[in-house]
């Protein structure tokens, strides 16, 4: 009996479907970058683990998903849109339901880094159907994903909180698990007759390409401290400094990082304008977005220092977040500085530097909160734990504003097309 052929629009009407359980997962998964340990620090200190074994918990996750931008956006065009999603959405869930319901440390590792990777890989299945679908369209497209896909980081924070508050730490933690599990039910349901032969396609020369350009090099380190303290703040101890640091209630804390993260997912929709007001000079939007990202490691440092208070400590925090919704920007430099055949590589490198230097960022605040002593009582870290990470964020926002000046402006011509 031959099997039956479906037709194009068919196909077509079940990748729409597909891509849109994607996009649900996608938001998840974008959840889940500010879920552990941000959002159950304190759980987990009570689970005996000190600062430096949790930050491993978030950075495990953040170097996973670095990863997966790598060797998932090397081969992406070898196994198309839909069989990448099912390998990551399998990820992800696993990974996710299984952590709360673990107790042994290197275990719980393992599966921060199976859930990261699968977050990652997620987002390359969803982009590369974007890609398939819209080809027209594409970059508006992955604008409006994108903008739904960063509110995931706000119910992450306040909303999250509360839940944990209510039904405590581990069922909390599941439900995004959970939830990812029936999109991944359904796109298993429709994959039928979607689902591409594996053929031959990229290799590692975009890649080796990308390693020898010089410009990439700036351009990634330029972008450490935007999203390396963007997401110390936001994934790390955000909630917990202004609950250490001013005493706060954990949903009040949670309210101001939440703002963090709507500012940054309304920035990717307002950098466009911000670049015509620049006259279209790339260089220049990053060289603000960096600066407004120094200034905001300075206000907090010496806020900290001059005892200024909360108010100086949220100017600082939503200084930090104002560049991290830069990001379509930093990808717009990164694609120009190399040449048109590299760009699906390029872009994905960038991201991958940009998680690699949040993950640095995280474990380097975990080892400072380890040096010093936390209260036996309220699990709270001294303030000058606090002052110590803010002087390393300052160290690294001019090391990235420095790096800002070693690659060239692309608004005419990328100096590497020929």
């Amino acid at each position: 009996m031959n099997k039956r052929v479906l037709s194009p629009e068919t196909i077509r009407k079940k990748k729409m479907l597909i891509l849109l359980c994607g996009v649900v997962i996608f938001f998840l998964t974008s959840m889940a970058k500010v879920l552990i340990p941000g959002t159950i620090y304190a759980d987990l200190q009570k689970l005996g683990l000190d600062s430096s074994h949790i930050a491993w918990l978030g950075s495990a996750f953040l170097y996973a998903y670095a990863l997966s931008q790598l060797l998932i956006g090397c081969f992406s065009d070898r196994y198309g849109g839909v069989r990448i999603l099912l390998i990551g959405g399998s990820m992800f869930v696993f990974g996710t339901i299984l952590f709360p319901l673990c107790s042994y440390y290197p275990l719980m590792i393992v599966l921060r880094v199976i859930t990261g990777f699968g977050a990652g890989t997620i987002f390359l299945g969803v982009a590369k159907l974007l890609a398939d679908l819209f080809p027209g369209k594409f970059g508006f497209a992955l604008g409006c994903v994108l903008f739904f896909s960063y509110l995931g980081p706000t119910t992450g924070t306040m909303p999250m909180v509360k839940l944990v508050e209510w039904i405590s730490w581990k069922p909390a933690m599941i439900l995004p698990g959970a939830v990812a599990l029936l999109p991944m039910l359904l796109i298993i349901a429709l994959a039928k007759g979607t689902i591409k032969p594996v053929t031959r396609g990229q290799t590692l020369h975009p890649l080796i390409a990308m390693v020898k350009n010089p410009f990439m090099w700036f351009a990634c380190f330029s972008c450490a401290t935007v999203y390396g303290a963007y997401y110390a703040l936001v994934g790390q101890i955000g909630k917990k400094s202004f609950m250490d640091l001013f005493g706060m209630e954990p949903g009040r804390a949670a309210l101001f990082i939440m703002i963090m993260t709507l500012i940054v997912a309304v920035n990717n929709m307002l950098v466009e304008l911000l670049l015509k007001l620049f006259g279209g000079r790339r260089k220049a939007v990053i060289f603000s977005g960096v600066l407004l990202s120094l200034a905001g490691t300075v206000v907090g440092l010496c806020g900290l220092v001059a005892k200024l208070g909360v108010v100086c400590f949220v100017i600082a925090a939503f200084l930090l977040a104002i560049p991290a919704g830069f990001f379509p920007m930093f990808s717009t430099v990164a694609k120009e500085l190399n040449k048109p055949k590299f760009t699906a590589m390029s872009v994905a490198f960038i991201n991958f530097m940009a998680f690699v230097f949040i993950s640095l960022y995280q474990n380097v605040v975990g080892w400072i909160l380890k040096a010093h002593p936390v209260d036996p009582v309220t699990h709270a870290y001294p303030l000058i734990a606090y002052e110590e990470i803010f002087l390393f964020f300052v160290i690294g926002g001019a090391i990235s504003l420095a790096a800002c000046f070693f690659f060239p402006e692309t608004r005419d011509k990328s100096p590497w097309q020929h």
